[in-house]
């Protein structure tokens, strides 16, 4: 089925709205990429698709309501916020993936989008990335954790093609595209460098508890003197990792970039919409 989808073309699917298909609506609460995994399966198994040139297929899911839901509210009654996971750096990558979401979610702004980029895509332990520890290693791995970040560990200038990266996303704060930037998991010494060097500073900072075990003080007493929202998130550093895509029948191709979207009612807090786009890029 899916040789018949893919046609030996990198392609990007889209799940549509994941809140209007039962078979995932009783899976609430699952673990990120799981979730991700099941909304990918379900989208293959009702899929349209569209040719996108020059070599490329857009994989949609038939009787999906988003856009319904997204015109059910006047636009200053929704709230709308994305992530774009990232494990390379690539800044065109980058870019379609911000453009998907306008073109998906048919709007002109978001309110805001955080940026999770891992160019290592390592393990850690206890993040849920995969990697198994050694017998007796995950609890001095997790005791040596204890407060602390590790980000990018292992690649060579992450943080300066993270600024470039974020001055691209400064451009679309810039043109009154998107309202807040945010960014996941970086660590304090690192939040600080990509603050100082924008214009348009992050106002929220993610953190992965599962990672570093507790909030660390140096960063937590950053983000109060820099008025930058503080919060918790349970995602991998890689959302589809190698393994989910073999388990996928998906062993020819790689996640290019992945983003995942949210549609807020903003007066009731309720969540009237979310799903996945996903860019997958044949590898051989």
């Amino acid at each position: 089925m899916l040789s018949h989808l893919l046609k030996d073309t990198s392609v990007i699917v889209s799940t549509g709205n994941v809140l209007n298909v039962s078979e995932l609506r009783k899976k609430a609460g699952q673990k990120p990429t799981d979730e991700l995994t099941d909304c990918l399966r379900s989208t293959f198994g009702e899929a349209d698709v569209t040719e996108l040139p020059p070599n490329r297929r857009l994989i949609t899911r038939r009787n999906n309501d988003l856009l319904e839901k997204v015109k059910e509210h006047p636009r200053a009654d929704i709230k709308i916020g994305a992530k774009i996971f990232l494990n390379r750096f690539s800044e065109p990558a980058l870019t379609e993936a911000v453009e998907k979401l306008f073109e998906t979610l048919n709007v002109s702004y978001l309110d805001n989008l955080i940026l999770a980029y891992h160019p290592t895509g390592a393990s850690v332990v206890g993040n849920g990335t995969g990697g198994t520890p050694e017998p007796g290693e995950e609890e001095e791995e997790q005791e040596v954790k204890e407060g602390v970040i590790e980000w990018a560990v292992g690649s060579d200038n992450a943080v300066g093609n993270l600024k470039k990266l974020w001055s691209l996303l400064e451009r679309y704060a810039g043109d009154g595209k998107i309202g807040q930037l945010g960014i996941a998991d970086l660590d304090a010494d690192s939040l600080k460098e990509l603050y100082d060097a924008s214009t348009v500073h992050p106002s929220i900072a993610q953190i992965n508890l599962a990672a570093c075990c507790v909030v660390p003080p140096q960063l937590q007493a950053y983000c109060n003197q820099n008025e930058i929202q503080l919060l918790t998130h349970s995602d991998p550093q890689e959302l589809l990792p190698r393994e989910v895509l073999d388990e996928l029948d998906l062993a020819s191709y790689g996640a290019g970039w992945t983003s995942r979207y949210q549609v807020h009612i903003k007066c009731r807090g309720v969540l009237a919409a979310k799903g996945f786009i996903v860019s997958l890029d044949r590898s051989n």
